[in-house]
This record gives C-alpha cells, sequence and structure tokens, in this order.
C-alpha cells in the first residue's frame, strides 16, 4: 500500500477519535455551562425516593427502575440558570421543606409535629378563614408560622391538623388540673386535686379567702344583728329554722 495514503487514513482515523473533557472534568462527558457559568452534570431522577444519580456521560448510562433522565440544559432541571437570580424558598437546612436551590428565604419554612407531619407556614384571613400558602412578604393578613403555642403558630389550639395524623393520650376534661389541650385520647390521668385550695368561700365571713376554691368549714361570722340567724351567714332563712328544729324541746341546763 501506498507509504502517503497509509498516512493519510491514520491522520484522518487520529482526527476523529480526539477526546473533549466537559466542565466537571469528565473525557466526553455530558456536563454543560449555564449562562450563569454554572457546570452542571446530567442526572438519574428517581420520582418514587427522590433520590438523585449524577451520570458521567449520558450514552453510557442506563436508567433504574423508577428514574427518569434529566439532561444538564434540560427544563425539567431546577438547577440550570438558577444562580442567575434569586430563587425564593426555605434555606433553614433544618426545617422540613429545605430547598438546597433557594437563595433567599421567603419565610416558608415548615416544622415537624409530634406525629411527624411537615406544616408550612400560611396566609390566614381571620374573616373569610382562607387559607393560602404564599411566600410571607405576599400575605396581608395573619401569617401563621413557627411553633409556641400561640394564636400566630402552626401549632396553635385552634388548628384542626397539627397533631391530627396520631393519637396523643392525656386528660380531656377541660375542668381537671392536668387538662391536655393537644391530648386526643384520655387515658384516665385527670385529676381535680393539685389546683384546688380549700378555705372559706363565703364572702361574708371574716374570713372569707378569696382564691379558695373549695370550702373547708373554717368560716368565722361576726355576731348578726338578727338573733334569728342561727348560722351567721348575714340572712334568716331556711337553715336556721333546721338549727332551731334540731334543738326544739331540749333542756337547756
Amino acid at each position: 500500500m501506498n507509504r502517503l495514503f497509509t498516512f493519510t487514513l491514520f491522520v484522518l482515523s487520529s482526527s476523529l477519535c480526539i477526546s473533549q473533557v466537559d466542565c466537571a472534568d469528565i473525557v466526553n462527558g455530558s456536563a454543560l455551562v449555564d449562562d450563569c457559568g454554572d457546570c452542571h452534570q446530567a442526572y438519574f431522577y428517581n420520582y418514587v425516593t427522590h433520590a438523585v444519580t449524577y451520570i458521567d456521560v449520558v450514552g453510557d448510562a442506563e436508567a433504574g427502575p423508577n428514574e427518569m433522565l434529566v439532561l444538564a440544559d434540560s427544563e425539567s432541571n431546577p438547577s440550570w440558570n438558577a444562580s442567575c437570580a434569586s430563587v425564593p424558598g426555605c434555606t433553614d437546612d433544618t426545617a422540613c421543606n429545605f430547598n438546597s436551590m433557594a437563595t433567599e428565604d421567603d419565610g416558608t419554612c415548615g416544622v415537624v409535629d409530634d406525629c411527624g407531619e411537615c406544616h408550612l407556614p400560611y396566609c390566614y384571613n381571620m374573616t373569610t378563614h382562607v387559607v393560602l400558602y404564599v411566600s410571607q412578604s405576599a400575605c396581608s393578613d395573619l401569617w401563621i408560622s413557627g411553633t409556641g403555642g400561640g394564636v400566630s403558630n402552626l401549632d396553635n389550639s385552634y388548628s384542626p391538623v397539627w397533631n391530627a395524623s396520631c393519637t396523643l393520650e392525656g386528660c380531656t376534661y377541660a375542668n381537671a388540673c392536668n387538662y391536655s389541650a393537644i391530648a386526643s385520647l384520655d387515658n384516665g390521668s385527670c385529676e381535680w386535686l393539685s389546683c384546688q385550695t380549700e378555705g372559706c368561700v363565703y364572702e361574708d365571713a371574716e374570713n372569707y379567702h378569696p382564691e379558695a376554691t373549695q370550702d373547708d368549714g373554717s368560716c368565722v361570722f361576726s355576731e348578726s344583728s338578727c338573733p334569728s340567724d342561727l348560722d351567721h351567714d348575714g340572712t334568716v332563712a331556711t337553715t336556721d329554722l333546721l338549727f332551731f328544729l334540731a334543738d326544739f324541746g331540749a333542756n337547756c341546763m
């Protein structure tokens, strides 16, 4: 074979095999640079577990069960051109709805209740009772967020969804000393003694106790202007008659 022809074939075949390195330093890789100057790799997204598996070379990769291919510059890739503009969202990595792509916190960070459910802040209209899941800056009504049990907190006592997915045991009787506002199942622990204060509950008594909730029989009354006021409660009533009848016919020594 002609040497010149052989050399020409070698040069042509070599030029066809020239390798390129993408922005992720992968030979013949599929990574691309967006308009913001950021390098992005293609990846497989598992729409069941939400797991992301990055791909070096798209042509060599094969999707697994429940996976979809997301190219670097695909419209379904939320990170493409994301750093060019502000991305509102929850920037607190301890929140249950943390958004790793967010560049500006919009007050929407959620919290987990005792049942493990994630609750997101919302805008609440106290007149119409309409709930809107918007950013805090877009709310012109009452902003409900965070915890603490206050009216403007997600765990307020009026919330029908906080801890709704689990059963919390406790005392469900509102007049008990240990009443639990969040309990959904009574466990028989209610008691009415620890918050009771014994003392004289009669206002006309000399030793009236304004904070007493249970009379202990210690009331002391001053002498009444009515001789027939036998129980010294300031009035002549049925009780006084009963006292009289109880002593009627008794011999006084």
